[in-house]
Formats: C-alpha cells, structure tokens, sequence
C-alpha cells in the first residue's frame, strides 16, 4: 500500500513536472533570465530535465521574477 502510494506521488510529480517544463521553456524561461530565454532549442532541451524535476523552485522562480517586473 505504501509502495503503491509512493508510485503515485512520483508519477503525479512527473506528470506536474512534465506539463510545467512545456510552459517554463516557452513562456517562463525569457521572465525569469534574459539571456536563456534566448537560447536555441538544443539548450532549451538540455534544461528541460531540470525544469520538470525542481519544477517548484523553478515556479517560484517564475512568480518572484515576474512581480519584479511588474
């Protein structure tokens, strides 16, 4: 049961993560650094990795920058 439990979780994470990194890279990326947000999409698909896994840092991230910039 808690095997099952710990199964989900991750696979809930990995699909949060998943759909985040999509809308980080194309939307996120250039709020939160400039100079990434102008990186070609073989350096868009080397972070893509990272975004989904630390995907709530990187939200915080995204929410911090862009109330700086508002």
């Amino acid at each position: 049961m808690l095997l099952a439990l710990a199964l989900v979780s991750a696979a809930c994470h990995a699909v949060a993560g998943t759909v985040f990194a999509v809308a980080f890279l194309w939307r996120g990326l250039p709020v939160v650094d400039s100079a990434a947000g102008r990186g070609t999409f073989g350096f868009r698909l080397l972070i893509a990795p990272g975004a989904a896994a630390l995907w709530p840092v990187m939200l915080c991230k995204w929410v911090a920058a862009s109330r700086r910039r508002a």
